[in-house]
């Protein structure tokens, strides 16, 4: 008998750690900027941009970016900004990791405090959170076939499953140039600028992976008629990066995680030589994971006529995928400012962050809940703090359609703010706006059993003697045709011809069968 055998590529789950860390530090006012009165807003952002991965260790680099607006002291009042990293170094050990592995590293700022130490120094203390994930694609080589045996002999059962092509991260740059509106002033200083990525959209081609969307570009700047006066520009500037990926082919799926590295954004003067220009050089990094959803066949079990068959196997954990989504969602919550906070009297931005707190499965469906971290950012009415910062949690509850979905999946939901918006109601109340987006996808963690390896022993000509000529064969639960042939030595067509069997899959339980020993040596 001749064995074929041939190899199976499949994803394997190393683990999944979290770890959380604390970082910090002191910020101290450059010397061309005055004291501090008051802290009036904080921006702060985790980037990782590193992930190296070793033998039970994965390590990663980045850093933590704040942004801090502040009040001068002084009788002007001016507003003042400051912007500062920290870097982070640090790494995680997993057992069964290695060089070979895919490594994720997903941060998210639990806390962060800040305190005015004194007039130049201001402390901060933020408490981050890491969720890191490993992976590793394994190839098998398992038994396909075996030569000289009737097919009807193999069992054969077929198995969906997802496999990883591409694993990569990678960047690129998105150029553009902002105009100040007409009937704004001229730009003297920028003091805050935020850049997200919204409506994004992301298609696999053959050899490339093209990523669209929007940049959703804030900038808060001083005018240059009264520098007591903060003035807001924002605008959607729409881009399309193309990374290469030679595996890549149209019927593959990604996904695609996005992450704004280092925004740069520069004042340049216009045609008429005043400051009104905003050059913009945005660095994209892109997480990519581009899979194949398969349908392959593998050998379950086999039997030869009058022959032993010693059967090696090997067990192997595998991913099915059950469902992968992608909806919308709008949500609206009114808010009410707290009693310490300034009155409004104009709105320059509402930002929104997304979290997802718990995730469940319940009949087809995966719910979602978290919370929308905003920041509605204003001027006050207020001599003492002429611009406010208030923070605020919007919950949601999201119900996702996703077929097939049952507990013990392993779900894995991403929630993105698409759009925010706002309307003032009062100089107390405002309406927030937002658009939810959600990606997700569910698996199933499964094993199964393949054939490494077959041998064949001649079967011992006095226990085939020993056998009955004729036996009655009283079908039981779980029985298949091919089950009560292996075990008496005999083929399924056989079996179906001598009980006149038209359907060989609609055997029941009861079923007599009338079974004849072959002795074929």
């Amino acid at each position: 008998m001749e064995i074929g055998k041939g190899n199976i590529v499949l994803d394997r789950k190393i683990g999944k750690e979290n770890t959380q860390a604390l970082y910090e530090g002191d910020i101290i006012v450059p010397d061309i900027k005055p004291d501090i009165a008051v802290i009036l807003s904080t921006d702060s952002n985790v980037i990782i941009d590193r992930v190296d991965v070793g033998t039970d260790r994965i390590n990663y680099t980045g850093k933590l970016a704040v942004n801090i607006l502040y009040l001068a002291r002084g009788a002007q009042k001016l507003v003042h900004s400051m912007h500062v990293s920290h870097a982070i170094d640090d790494f995680i050990n997993m057992d069964g990791v290695t060089k070979d592995a895919w490594a994720e590293v997903v941060p998210a700022i639990e806390n962060i405090d800040f305190k005015i130490i004194n007039d130049r120094k201001i402390g901060y203390r933020a408490v981050v959170n890491f969720d890191v994930g490993a992976s590793i694609t394994c190839s098998h080589e398992v038994v396909t076939t075996i030569g000289g045996i009737n097919e009807n002999q193999l069992l054969k059962t077929p198995l969906k499953l997802n496999r990883s092509v591409v694993t990569k991260t990678d960047t690129f740059t998105v150029k553009d140039e902002i105009s100040i509106p007409a009937g704004k002033p001229n730009i003297r200083e920028l003091l805050q600028y935020n850049v997200s990525v919204g409506n994004k959209d992301v298609r696999v081609g053959n050899g490339k992976i093209n990523i669209n969307g929007e940049l959703a570009v804030t900038c808060l700047y001083k005018g240059d008629e009264d520098e007591s006066l903060i003035e807001f520009v924002e605008t959607d500037i729409p881009f399309n990066g193309q990374i290469d990926a030679p595996e890549s082919r149209e019927d593959m799926f990604a996904d695609v995680k996005t992450t704004i590295m280092d925004p740069y954004i520069q004042i340049r003067p216009d045609a008429d030589g005043e400051d009104r220009m905003l050059d913009l050089e945005i660095t994209i990094q892109a997480v990519l994971k581009i899979s194949v959803s398969e349908n392959i066949e593998i050998l379950e079990d086999a039997y030869c006529i009058n022959q032993n068959i010693d059967i090696k196997r090997e067990p192997v954990k595998y991913s099915k995928p059950v469902c992968r989504n992608r909806n919308q969602s709008p949500i609206k919550e009114v808010i009410q400012l707290d009693s310490t906070c300034p009155d409004i009297l104009q709105i320059f931005r509402v930002k929104g962050k997304a979290g997802i707190d718990e995730v469940k499965i319940v009949d087809d469906k995966v719910i979602a809940e978290g919370v929308i971290n905003c920041d509605v950012l204003y001027i006050a009415g207020s001599d003492e703090t002429p611009l406010y910062s208030y923070k605020y949690a919007v919950p949601f509850r999201q119900v996702i359609e996703t077929k097939g979905a049952r507990p013990g999946c392993e779900v894995h939901v991403e929630a993105s703010v698409e759009h925010a918006g706002f309307n003032m109601l009062s100089d107390r109340e405002v309406e927030l706006r937002f658009l939810l987006c959600f990606n997700t996808s569910v698996s199933e963690e499964l094993e199964c059993s393949m054939i490494t390896d077959i041998e064949f022993t001649e079967m011992d000509k006095e226990q085939l003697d020993k056998m009955p000529s004729m036996i009655i064969y009283v079908v039981q639960q779980g029985d298949t045709l091919w089950k009560i042939a292996k075990k008496y030595n005999t083929t399924i067509d056989e079996l179906s011809s001598i009980n006149e069997i038209d359907s060989p899959s609609k055997i029941y339980a009861g079923q007599k069968f009338l079974v004849l020993k072959r002795c074929e040596m």
